[in-house]
């Protein structure tokens, strides 16, 4: 594939509340602000009928559960407000999600598929792009399986909660594969044809057989399509130690 322009993206945390410069503090985290979404996405808690696989409680298959079981909703209270997004398991106590969901972290919160809230004990921020790990007290239902990267025309499900709402699963296809600096992002990304919207920043992407092919953060513009950073970014991540402390509230 030929190199692509410059992307004009929507990053798909949901900031419900603001903070900084003296404008409003954040909500203390016992009181749970309004969820609000961008206007630039029309979602307002219903995810279009043709971009949703429902998980009906009885008569799941395999890949359904896990997928259920994979992802969380991660809500970061900061001095920025509060940013909600969505996050998969590497690890029995390490999350994956993006970088700037957790950007400012004061404190840390994940919701899983069976009703538990954990607390995480420290968040990392990917030097390669927009990728941050947080490592939770207690135990998360389920750990990814990292899969290789899909090609075009590959089949691939998204799975978050758009609008902070319900867990979705969007399926959909790689587009192809372009370059995206505006994260500083290392190596080419995957568009994608799965619906997402504010809420699905940091949620995985599944390939056929339900593994990890990647992480969602942004959305084109002009396209609609969502941008998801491959997995082998992820591991090289992994491999060589891309990761920095998460920089204090404010810090620019």
């Amino acid at each position: 594939m030929g190199r692509a322009p410059a992307l004009a993206v929507l990053a798909l945390a949901i900031v419900v509340a603001t903070g900084c410069g003296g404008v409003q503090a954040a909500a203390p985290p016992e009181e749970e602000p309004e969820m609000t979404v961008p206007k630039l996405v029309e979602v307002s808690g219903n995810v279009p009928e043709a971009a949703r696989v429902r998980i009906p409680r009885l008569a799941r298959n395999s890949a359904e559960r896990r997928a259920e079981r994979l992802t969380v909703r991660v809500r970061n209270v900061s001095c920025l407000g509060v940013a909600v997004g969505s996050g998969f398991a590497i690890e029995k106590d390490v999350l994956v999600t993006n970088r700037h969901v957790l950007e400012g972290a004061e404190r840390i919160e994940v919701s899983t598929w069976d009703g538990r809230t954990l607390e995480a004990t420290a968040a990392e921020v990917g030097v390669l792009g927009d990728v941050g790990i947080a490592r939770v007290e207690g135990t998360l239902p389920h750990v990814g399986e990292y899969g290789t990267a899909p090609k075009p025309g590959d089949a691939v499900t998204v799975v978050g909660y758009p609008g902070g709402g319900e867990l979705t699963l969007s399926p959909g296809s790689v587009v192809d594969l372009v370059d995206d600096r505006s994260y500083g992002i290392e190596g080419r990304i995957m568009r994608l044809t799965s619906f997402v919207a504010p809420g699905s920043s940091g949620g995985p992407v599944l390939d056929g057989s339900g593994k990890v092919a990647g992480v969602v953060y942004a959305y084109e513009l002009s396209t609609d399509y969502a941008l998801a950073i491959p997995v082998d970014t992820l591991r090289k991540l992994a491999r060589e130690g891309g990761y920095e402390a998460v920089p204090p509230c404010g810090s620019g």
